[in-house]
């Protein structure tokens, strides 16, 4: 498994439950459940207009693993978390704008679309190359090997 789907999948929990408690602002976060070679950093605001956000940022040595955000209009509101970056094999994923559960990276001339068909029927993963016809996947470790095996066949 060379991505950090899971690691995210668990970030997004702890975001909803870290955004009625974290202090606002930018912190390091010290003491978690994700490994002794992550780092995790939280960043916490509010606006009247918007309500709160709240940012968790994963890294080590080698960068990025995953970025997800929570929000909710006060603290009493069940926090919506979405997954925003994350890191699989060479590749950075990042969710589209209004195209919830779909993720893209480009490596050199190569476009690879991740995307979740939440609540459909099977297959649940699509992955597409450039403007190739999706391929399905049941499986997410299955979908992410064959994008990056594609990857590493067109470096």
């Amino acid at each position: 498994m060379d991505h950090e789907f899971e690691l995210a999948f668990n970030l997004c929990d702890e975001a909803a439950g870290r955004i009625q408690n974290q202090q606002y602002g930018v912190h390091r976060i010290a003491f978690h459940n994700h490994g002794e070679h992550v780092e995790l950093t939280s960043v916490h605001h509010y606006t009247r207009e918007n309500g709160h956000q709240l940012f968790l940022f994963a890294s080590d040595v080698n960068g990025q693993l995953a970025v997800v955000e929570a929000t909710a209009a006060d603290l009493a509101s069940q926090p919506t978390t979405r997954i925003i970056k994350i890191r699989a094999g060479a590749l950075t994923f990042h969710a589209l704008p209004d195209q919830p559960w779909t993720y893209r990276a480009r490596s050199a001339r190569t476009t690879y679309t991740l995307t979740a068909t939440v609540g459909a029927a099977e297959p649940m993963w699509l992955i597409a190359v450039n403007h190739g016809a999706p391929t399905g996947h049941h499986d997410l470790d299955d979908a992410v090997t064959e994008l990056l095996t594609t990857n590493s066949h067109v470096a």
